[in-house]
C-alpha cells in the first residue's frame, strides 16, 4: 500500500473519531450514550412504535445489543414496550414524549455542530468529498470477503 493511501484511511477515520468525541462532549448533558441518542432519533424519526428487530436494523447492530440498551431506556421512562396490536406476541417499542423533547432539542444542537464543523469547506469541496466517500464505500464494499 502506498503512504498516501495509508494517510487517506488514517485521516478519514480519525475525522470520524473526533467528530464523534466532539458530539459526545456536547451531548454529554442529556446523559445519554451515543447509541440511546441514536435509538431514541430513530424512534422519533419513524413516527410510530418499532419492533426491537426493526431498531436494532435501523441501527446496524444485533437485536441482543438493542434489547438491552431498551431495557435501559425503559428504566429511565424514555420508551415503553407495547403489545403489538396486530401480533399480541410481539411488541413494539415507542417513544415517550420526554424523550421525543430531548430528541427535538438534541437534534438540531448536532446539525449546529455538524454545520460548524463544515464551515469551512466550500460547496464545491464538499460534494467532490461525498463522491469520493462514495468510491471508498463501494471499494470498501468490494473488498468484503
Amino acid at each position: 500500500m502506498s503512504a498516501s493511501a495509508n494517510e487517506c484511511i488514517v485521516g478519514i477515520v480519525r475525522a470520524g473519531e473526533a467528530f464523534v468525541a466532539l458530539a459526545n462532549r456536547a451531548l454529554s448533558g442529556y446523559q445519554l450514550s451515543p447509541a440511546a441518542r441514536q435509538a431514541l432519533a430513530v424512534l422519533d424519526g419513524a413516527g410510530e412504535p418499532l419492533s426491537p428487530t426493526e431498531i436494532a436494523r435501523r441501527l446496524i447492530v444485533t437485536t441482543a445489543s438493542v434489547t438491552s440498551l431498551l431495557d435501559t431506556l425503559e428504566r429511565r421512562g424514555l420508551v415503553e414496550r407495547r403489545p403489538d396490536p396486530a401480533d399480541r406476541r410481539r411488541l413494539l417499542v415507542a417513544i415517550t414524549p420526554t424523550a421525543q423533547a430531548m430528541v427535538r432539542q438534541y437534534v438540531p444542537e448536532v446539525v449546529a455542530l455538524q454545520g460548524a464543523v463544515m464551515s469551512g469547506i466550500g460547496e464545491e469541496d464538499r460534494q467532490q468529498l461525498i463522491a469520493v466517500l462514495t468510491r471508498i464505500r463501494e471499494a470498501i464494499a468490494a473488498a468484503s470477503p
